[in-house]
């Protein structure tokens, strides 16, 4: 008897369409430039001055709340269902408190097939 239940520090994919917003074989680079766009309006600072190999969300002011709240957009943006979202938060918060820079949450995301968000799960730009 096979058992279709999947671990929840790896979240399951296999079950996800061909056509939907992630895809097997994901883009990291692609992913980075997405977490570092929604990490610097979380953290109110310039896209522009977070390196996405070493800068650090906590040291740039980041703390678990705003944590969340990064992870969300993030979840938001590649349209990740809610029973997805649950798995992949705490695999990325995980993540984040292990190395908290925006590559490693960008190749958590590309491992599960996502890179450049589709324009139709992209939510719209707000102005303050």
């Amino acid at each position: 008897m096979t058992d279709n239940l999947t671990s929840p520090t790896k979240p399951d994919v296999s079950a996800t369409s061909a056509d939907g917003p992630h895809k097997p074989g994901g883009d990291a680079q692609a992913a980075a430039e997405v977490v570092r766009r929604i990490w610097a309006q979380v953290l109110e600072v310039e896209a522009g001055s977070i390196d996405v190999h070493h800068s650090d969300f906590f040291e740039m002011g980041g703390y678990s709340l705003l944590a969340l709240q990064a992870i969300g957009r993030i979840l938001t943006e590649y349209g990740i269902d809610e029973v997805e979202a649950v798995e992949w938060e705490g695999e990325l918060l995980n993540r984040l408190f292990d190395n908290a820079t925006p590559m490693v949450q960008a190749e958590f995301l590309a491992e599960m097939g996502c890179g450049t968000p589709s324009a139709g799960n992209r939510p719209a730009e707000t102005s303050r």
